[in-house]
């Protein structure tokens, strides 16, 4: 039973630090060897948890950050009452960890994403369906905000988002995040027929 716990901690721990370093570095420039490393991992246990090598692992890193994103979605529309301020919650937080990580990381996929669409099948499929699953997501809790054009809106809300993301990742500042929350906001009002 122990030797499962710690088999779990250790695939857990390699995904963590690959999501990560592809957050921050990109796919190719984040060697096999960097990745067992950082996680701090025998070489054995990580071939023995990925078979696939940096491919398979890749996939998974995706997962998790499908996971961490669809998370944060949730939480910004259990917090909040309307659409406007939980995207302004959810575009802060994002600025907030993004300050945080000196401005080097952003969204957990963007950066895989733009680098391997279509290098990898299995990349690009887990790429694919990790957008769709927030599209998804956000379509179901703005229904339930009474929000109109759901599907624009959130194909607008992510779109914003990924922008802003990676606008103050080089200016080194949330303010675009901050715009982008307002945007949105201009957007589900337009929607609505309510005064701006």
């Amino acid at each position: 039973m122990l030797k499962d716990v710690s088999d779990a901690t250790t695939r857990e721990r390699m995904i963590s630090t690959a999501m990560t370093l592809f957050r921050r570095e990109g796919y190719q420039a984040t060697s096999w060897r960097r990745l067992v490393e950082q996680a701090g991992t025998p070489w054995g246990s990580a071939y023995h948890h990925f078979p696939g090598g940096k491919e398979q692992l890749a996939v998974a890193a995706i997962e998790l950050g499908t996971a961490v994103v669809a998370k944060t979605i949730r939480r910004a529309f259990e917090r909040n009452e309307t659409v406007e301020d939980a995207v302004s919650w959810w575009y802060r937080k994002a600025g907030e960890a993004l300050a945080a990580d000196g401005y080097r990381g952003g969204c957990p996929l963007a950066t895989i994403t733009l680098e391997m669409a279509h290098a990898s099948p299995a990349i690009t499929e887990a790429c694919r369906h990790a957008f769709a699953a927030w599209h998804v997501l956000l379509v179901e809790l703005l229904d339930g905000h009474d929000a109109e054009n759901t599907e624009d809106l959130a194909t607008a809300i992510v779109n914003n988002l990924e922008g802003a993301l990676l606008v103050s990742r080089i200016r080194r500042s949330p303010d675009p995040l901050d715009r982008a929350a307002r945007h949105v906001a201009l957007v589900t009002r337009a929607g609505t027929g309510e005064p701006g």
